[in-house]
């Protein structure tokens, strides 16, 4: 018996370790290249939040969220962003994320300042994604410039 709770608990502790997620930056892969470097300015309400891993941690990334968002241990701010602050994509990343889309912008923002400088993600999902796999959803974010 207690072989098989000790299998169990391997088993679930596995599984809660794959469940992190984890990031690669494919900013250079051909695929993603040309979005490095587009501009867009925001016309839509969209919210900034400081994700944390649990209430006492320290912020450890800012990620952009439309209404009506969410709320929990986790988020350790929540500001509105400006209409008419302007972002760059810097980065994409793709994620191990599943069964949620799985692809990350890594932007720079102007127009406002955040509470903290930590780096700025819009996921290309929850409201934020467009018709197009690689586009922002145009009516929070409008396409002011982009590489072709």
């Amino acid at each position: 018996m207690k072989k098989y709770f000790m299998l169990l608990m391997c088993t679930m502790l596995s599984a809660l370790v794959a469940c992190q997620v984890r990031f690669e930056d494919v900013s250079k892969d051909p695929e993603f290249r040309h979005v490095i470097g587009s501009r867009y300015e925001v016309v839509g309400v969209v919210d900034a939040y400081g994700i944390r891993t649990h209430s006492n941690a320290e912020v450890e990334y800012i990620t952009f969220i439309p209404p009506p968002g969410f709320d929990g241990s986790e988020i350790g701010f929540r500001v509105p962003i400006n209409y008419g602050s302007k972002i760059t994509v810097l980065k994409v990343l793709k994620s191990n994320r599943w069964p949620d889309p799985n692809l990350t912008f890594v932007i720079q923002i102007e127009g406002m300042k955040m509470p903290i400088d930590k780096e700025i993600r819009i996921d290309l999902f929850r409201g934020n994604e467009g018709k197009g796999r690689l586009q922002l959803n145009p009516k929070i974010y409008r396409n002011i410039y982009s590489e072709k």
